[in-house]
């Protein structure tokens, strides 16, 4: 994991400087390649531990079909990035409300998916909550944004 990131890290710190093409790199730890597209970048790292990809753009980007259907997105929420590594799917949503209003609405929402939710805690101007399903476990961070709300999903199979 830590080589992943250590060849991600860079690649994004590229687009974030106003790279406005695609390319491939190779380094000791793996293949990187960079796309940017408007305003939409994606990532895909291969390294021997296995493959990750990212998506954001602050307009939104597609959610994956790889992402469960199992668990809720909100009504209106925006999708602005997305992750897959190994056996962890990562969605980050902004949602109109208030983070107290979403947490009650998501809890339910999911309760809905047949999730069983394990953790609640209030950490202030932010939320975080846990749910189970045999084999599976959903994190949701729910944060006060400059937008509104965001929502910070990780879905793991165990």
């Amino acid at each position: 994991m830590n080589k992943i990131l250590s060849v991600i890290l860079p690649a994004f710190l590229a687009l974030s400087f106003g790279c406005s093409k695609s390319a491939t790199h190779q380094s000791p730890d793996g293949n990187i390649k960079v796309e940017q597209k408007g305003d939409t970048s994606k990532v895909e790292v291969t390294t021997k531990e296995g493959k990750t990809s990212v998506t954001a753009s602050d307009k939104g980007v597609a959610i994956p079909d790889t992402f469960p259907k199992d668990v809720p997105i909100p009504k209106g929420a925006v999708p602005k990035l997305t992750m897959s590594q190994g056996k962890a799917e990562m969605l980050h949503l902004h949602v109109p409300g208030t983070v107290a209003d979403v947490v009650k609405a998501y809890q339910e929402m999911l309760k809905g998916e047949g999730w069983e939710i394990e953790t609640t805690m209030n950490m202030g101007e932010g939320s975080m909550l846990q749910a189970k399903k045999p084999g599976r476990q959903c994190a949701a961070m729910v944060m006060k944004d400059d937008a509104g709300t965001l929502i910070q999903l990780t879905v793991t199979q165990e």
